[in-house]
């Protein structure tokens, strides 16, 4: 029993480590657009102000896709007596990466998309949420 204990809390402070690892090192979402993968990512933990965001495109074969149009955009619903809040950015390419400057006004749970336009045709979003500090 007091192995079985001993082995939870080595693995619940492991878990714990991780998560505060990755919270520091900054968002990373992974998912697809159509026939793209797309990885997005911050520098640093995202906070209420500028935020850089580098987004990466790949083909199926893995090879990063350098000939698309992307653009980046944000909002937070209206609360209480806060308005909608949203914005949108257009990204630029450098190199293999597109990046883009995400002005978040206030810190609290934001949701985001990735659109993409590549040889005349808009992909379908890619979606995820940012909790700002």
């Amino acid at each position: 029993m007091k192995k079985l204990l001993l082995k939870s809390a080595l693995v619940f402070t492991a878990v714990l480590l991780m998560a505060g690892l990755a919270y520091a090192s900054g968002l990373h979402v992974m998912g697809q657009m159509g026939d793209l993968k797309v990885h997005v990512t911050t520098d640093s933990a995202p906070q209420a102000g500028k935020n850089l965001v580098t987004v990466r495109l790949f083909d199926r074969n893995g090879k990063p896709v350098t000939d698309a149009l992307v653009r980046v955009y944000w909002m937070m619903p209206p609360m209480g007596t806060m308005p909608l809040m949203k914005g949108m950015a257009d990204a630029e390419r450098s190199g293999s990466e597109y990046r883009a400057v995400m002005n978040l006004e206030v810190s609290g749970e934001w949701h985001a998309m990735v659109k993409v336009k590549r040889a005349g045709k808009l992909l379908p979003p890619f979606k995820f949420d940012i909790n700002a500090q």
